[in-house]
């Protein structure tokens, strides 16, 4: 344990950290990211002169939380740091939190997954954040942090795992830790009639959405089991229907309708029941993804229908091609991009996942620093990583169809789709490098080349 936590790699130098003015600070004593102690680490402050006054209890918890004091500048700072010297006194024996930094173990929004987050307060961050050397080291972190050792150090700090705050990026999720936070058993369903959708059931999902041709990117594996990772999906068997129920922190919704040959009022309404039991008539009780032709049946039952984000179908024809002025400056951007570098349009493999995943944390903290006055952006910037992490490492088992452009050897871009019926097929994932001009109309064009004759539209989602 004890080489566990002090021979955790470090990236920041110390160099770096000596200049540094806003780490060990903080600007009041209530809700502020302070570093959590596990009790060994408490006593080796203490063997290193440090105070045991120092150290405040969680309750509930072994974990222990540092007593702030005052500064004569104003705010409050750890009881370890020196202001004077601008340096931690026990910084041999800092703990694990404070060695992790600026990365920080939080959970995801809704509670189920442990995640290792990149906090981009840190002028380090801010200053190499197109570093792909920094992204290696994140993803090596993980492997670092997520086995038995860890786990271990985690039941004697759990409060190191924090809540997501809005400055964090997530570079990605610590399987074994997330067990350990949820425990081993299943979760309790909601309502009786509910049970866990599993990978058993998928097969019978599968059959369910062929029932009837759709449009929208709800109706496939991909676009209702892909946020996973933030959403616990459970499902009924109502009559000859399969009904689906998302849960989040609010409670409990539909993601679609409930899934049958012919949609009848009595699978709506028993579907609607266990809605209502379960959020107790509040407003979070809803039904996403309604078809048009479904909608005078949910009228004629007295429910308020109304429109959510459109989701664009283009000609694949015409995107493949990209003729006419109203593809021009699609056409300009591939022309530009031919030009400036030569690329390779080639099939996902397996190894591609880690450099893809790197390639969406850059892409990411680009679009949380250009959104900083909107906090739904970053909001689904944050999300996304989940979205496109379980999508890369499950995109066989959803059915899609993955693509890559690498440049010089590099994965600079990806994109990956499944068809919604045999007629629509529908791009999920599409992250470009933007310091390349053109790059993103570029795979998206490549794509629809490859796509044409087999499908007649390409549903390219929303703005979102």
């Amino acid at each position: 344990m004890k080489g566990f936590i002090r021979n955790l790699p470090q990236i920041v130098p110390d160099s770096w950290c000596q200049q540094c003015r806003i780490c060990c600070r903080f600007p009041d004593t209530e809700q502020v990211q302070t570093p959590v102690w596990a009790p060994l680490e408490a006593r080796w402050a203490k063997e290193a002169g440090g105070d045991g006054s120092w150290f405040q209890g969680e309750k509930g918890s072994p974990s222990l939380s540092p007593r702030l004091k005052s500064c004569k500048e104003g705010g409050f700072r750890c009881p370890a740091f020196d202001p004077t010297a601008n340096r931690c006194s026990i910084h041999s024996v800092k703990p694990l939190d404070c060695r992790l930094y600026p990365f920080v173990l939080a959970q995801n929004s809704a509670g189920t997954e442990v995640l290792l987050t990149m906090d981009t307060k840190c002028p380090f961050i801010q200053a190499h954040q197109t570093d792909s050397k920094l992204a290696s080291y994140a993803m090596g972190l993980v492997e670092y942090l997520d086995n038995p050792i860890g786990h271990a150090y985690l039941k004697q700090n759990p409060k190191i795992i924090g809540s997501f705050w809005p400055e964090y990026v997530s570079v990605g999720g610590l399987p074994g830790a997330t067990r350990l936070l949820q425990g081993e058993g299943p979760p309790e369903p909601p309502h009786p009639a509910l049970s866990l959708l599993t990978r058993d059931q998928e097969v019978k999902l599968c059959e369910a959405l062929s029932r009837q041709e759709h449009r929208a990117s709800h109706y496939t594996l991909a676009g209702l089991l892909g946020w996973s990772d933030l959403i616990r999906i459970w499902w009924a068997p109502l009559r000859d229907a399969v009904a689906l129920f998302a849960q989040q922190a609010g409670g409990l919704f539909m993601p679609v309708p409930p899934l049958q040959g012919s949609l009848t009022s009595e699978a709506i309404r028993e579907a609607w029941n266990i809605l209502t039991q379960v959020n107790s008539g509040s407003g979070v009780s809803r039904i996403e993804g309604i078809e048009p032709a479904d909608r005078p049946l949910f009228e004629q039952l007295g429910f308020s229908v109304r429109a959510t984000e459109k989701e664009y179908l283009y000609r694949m024809e015409d995107l493949a091609h990209l003729r006419g002025d109203r593809y021009r400056s699609q056409r300009w951007a591939v022309n530009r991009c031919q030009r400036a570098v030569s690329y390779l349009f080639r099939p996902f493999e397996e190894k591609d996942l880690i450099p893809c995943l790197q390639l969406y944390t850059l892409w990411a903290i680009r679009r949380q620093r250009d959104s900083q006055e909107d906090p739904m952006e970053k909001r689904l910037v944050r999300d996304g990583l989940f979205f496109h992490r379980r999508l890369m490492m499950d995109w066989q088992r959803f059915g899609l169809v993955g693509r890559v452009l690498e440049v010089n050897g590099e994965v600079r871009a990806y994109t990956f789709g499944a068809p919604v019926s045999q007629r629509i097929f529908c791009v999920f994932l599409e992250i470009a490098d933007r310091s390349v001009p053109g790059l993103a109309q570029t795979l998206f064009w490549e794509f629809s080349r490859e796509l044409e004759g087999r499908y007649v539209w390409l549903n390219a989602m929303g703005d979102c």
